[in-house]
């Protein structure tokens, strides 16, 4: 399976984020508090429906928001496949 592009929408500290995936390594890089580690959380939670922190989904929400969105294209055997979860302070996934 290759990832080929995430969309956030108020996850954690990232207000809106949009990234291609190149098909060979890819390298997150930035300062301090950027979001770095954010955008490996929400790859593992569309991976697995949880987060590896073991937060709950109110807390995976940007501050001051009452839901967030991760979308995620993938490719496998070829095929394109999208990963829509949508996390809100009321309910469960």
């Amino acid at each position: 399976m290759r990832l080929e592009q995430i969309c956030l929408h108020h996850f954690r500290n990232i207000e809106s984020a949009h990234l291609c995936f190149s098909p060979g390594v890819n390298l997150l890089y930035g300062a301090n508090a950027q979001g770095k580690t954010n955008i490996l959380e929400a790859l593992y939670v569309c991976a697995t429906s949880r987060s590896h922190k073991g937060s709950k989904d109110r807390e995976m929400i940007r501050m001051g928001s009452d839901e967030a969105h991760i979308k995620l294209n993938v490719k496998k055997n070829g095929l394109p496949y999208r990963i829509d979860m949508h996390l809100k302070k009321s309910k469960s996934k």
